[in-house]
C-alpha cells in the first residue's frame, strides 16, 4: 500500500511541475512539486516519501553547489576576499537577527527562523531543515517567497538605486579557463562516463554524509568531494535534467510533511515574510555602499553581488544593466556553498547555546 501513495505523490509531483514550468514560476521543479504535493497531503493525508530519498536528493544538490566552484574562482578569491568576508558577515548576522525575532515575536522556534532567512537554494535549505528538525514547509515556503521577490524587485531596485551613475570602466579578475589532464580525466572521458562518475559519486557522498551523523551531512560531504573534484579534474558532469530530478524529489518530501495544521498557520508567516525582506533590503544597501566606498567593488555591481537570489539568475540580470559579472558570480557562487556548507552549522551551534 505504502508504494502506491509513493507512486501516486510522485505523480503528483511531475505533474506540478509541470504545470509550474508553463506557468513560469522560478524553480518550476521544487515549487511546483512541493506546491502540488503539500495541497494533496493536506487535503487528503495521502502523500508519503520515504527518508532514503532526502539523502539521495541532498547528494545530488550537493553535487551542483561543488559544481559551481572551477580553480578560475579559487585564484580569484583572493582579490575578492575583503568584500566576501564583509558579505559573508553580513549575512550571517542578518540570518542571526532574523531567527531571533521570529522566535521572540512570532513563537517560531530559533532552528525554523534561522534557516528560513538563510540565502541558500529552495531545496538545499529545505532539506537540511528536514535534517535538522525544523519545520521544513515553513522554511521552504520563507525561501519560496524570499526567491520570488528578488526576482521580481531587486533588478527594479538595482537600476533605481543606480540611475544617474556612469558606466564603469570594469577591472576584470582572472578569465582564463584551466583544462586538466589527470589520470582521472584520461579515464572518464566521455560526457556519459561523467554524468554517471559523478551521479553515483554524489549518491555514495551523500549516503556517507547520511550515516555519519553530521547534520546535514549528506550535502555537504557531496559538496566538498565533488567540489575538490572539480576544482582538479574535469571529471564531473551533470544534466541539468538531473538536477530538475532531484529538486522534484526534494519538493515532494517537503509537500509530503504539509498538514491542515501548517494551511491553518500560514497567515502567521506575513509578518516573518515583511521583515526577512526588509533586513536583506537593509543588508543590500549597506554592503553596497561600504564595498563602494571602499573602493572593492562599482555600486552596481555591489547590489547585485549581495542580492540573495540565485547566483546564474543574478549573473544574467547583471548582464543587462552593465555590472562586472566576474565579481559578481565569485561572491554569489562563494555565498552559496557557505549558505549550504557552513550556516547550518553555525544554526546549530546558536540553537545549542541558545539552549
Amino acid at each position: 500500500m505504502e508504494l502506491l501513495h509513493i507512486v501516486v505523490t510522485l505523480l503528483f509531483a511531475v505533474g506540478g511541475f509541470l504545470i509550474g514550468r508553463r506557468i513560469g514560476i522560478p524553480v518550476p521543479a521544487m515549487i511546483g512539486s512541493m506546491l502540488a504535493v503539500g495541497i494533496m497531503s493536506a487535503v487528503t493525508g495521502f502523500a508519503v516519501m520515504p527518508t532514503s530519498i532526502k539523502m539521495i536528493s541532498q547528494g545530488i544538490s550537493g553535487a551542483f553547489i561543488g559544481m559551481s566552484v572551477t580553480m578560475r574562482d579559487v585564484r580569484n578569491i583572493p582579490h575578492m576576499m575583503k568584500p566576501l568576508l564583509l558579505l559573508l558577515a553580513m549575512l550571517t548576522a542578518n540570518t542571526l537577527v532574523a531567527g531571533f525575532t521570529f522566535q521572540a515575536f512570532f513563537g517560531w522556534d530559533l532552528m525554523t527562523g534561522l534557516l528560513s532567512c538563510v540565502a541558500g537554494g529552495i531545496a538545499d535549505v529545505s532539506l537540511i531543515a528536514m535534517d535538522l528538525d525544523a519545520d521544513a514547509s515553513t522554511v521552504a515556503i520563507m525561501q519560496t517567497v524570499r526567491l520570488a521577490s528578488v526576482l521580481a524587485i531587486f533588478p527594479s531596485w538595482i537600476a533605481f538605486m543606480t540611475r544617474d551613475l556612469p558606466e564603469v570602466e570594469m577591472n576584470p579578475l582572472d578569465m582564463a579557463q584551466t583544462e586538466h589532464d589527470t589520470w582521472l580525466d584520461r579515464i572518464i572521458d566521455t560526457p556519459r562516463k561523467r554524468t554517471a562518475f559523478t551521479l553515483v559519486l554524489s549518491v555514495a557522498c551523500g549516503a556517507a554524509g547520511y550515516l555519519s551523523g553530521v547534520p546535514a551531512g549528506a550535502l555537504l560531504f557531496s559538496l566538498v568531494v565533488i567540489g575538490a573534484l572539480n576544482i582538479f579534474t574535469d571529471a564531473c558532469r551533470m544534466p541539468m535534467t538531473v538536477k530538475r530530478m532531484a529538486q522534484v524529489l526534494a519538493g515532494s518530501l517537503v509537500g509530503s510533511t504539509v498538514t491542515p495544521e501548517t494551511v491553518s498557520h500560514l497567515g502567521g508567516i506575513v509578518g516573518p515574510l515583511i521583515i526577512m525582506f526588509v533586513l536583506y533590503m537593509l543588508l543590500n544597501l549597506v554592503f553596497s555602499l561600504i564595498a563602494s566606498r571602499a573602493g572593492w567593488l562599482d555600486m552596481r555591481s555591489a547590489l547585485f553581488a549581495s542580492s540573495p537570489g540565485g547566483a546564474s539568475d543574478m549573473a544574467l540580470i547583471a548582464a543587462d544593466l552593465g555590472a562586472d559579472l566576474t565579481k559578481i558570480a565569485v561572491l554569489q557562487i562563494i555565498r552559496a556553498i557557505y549558505a549550504a556548507g557552513l550556516m547550518p552549522q553555525v544554526a546549530i551551534l546558536v540553537v545549542h547555546l541558545a539552549g
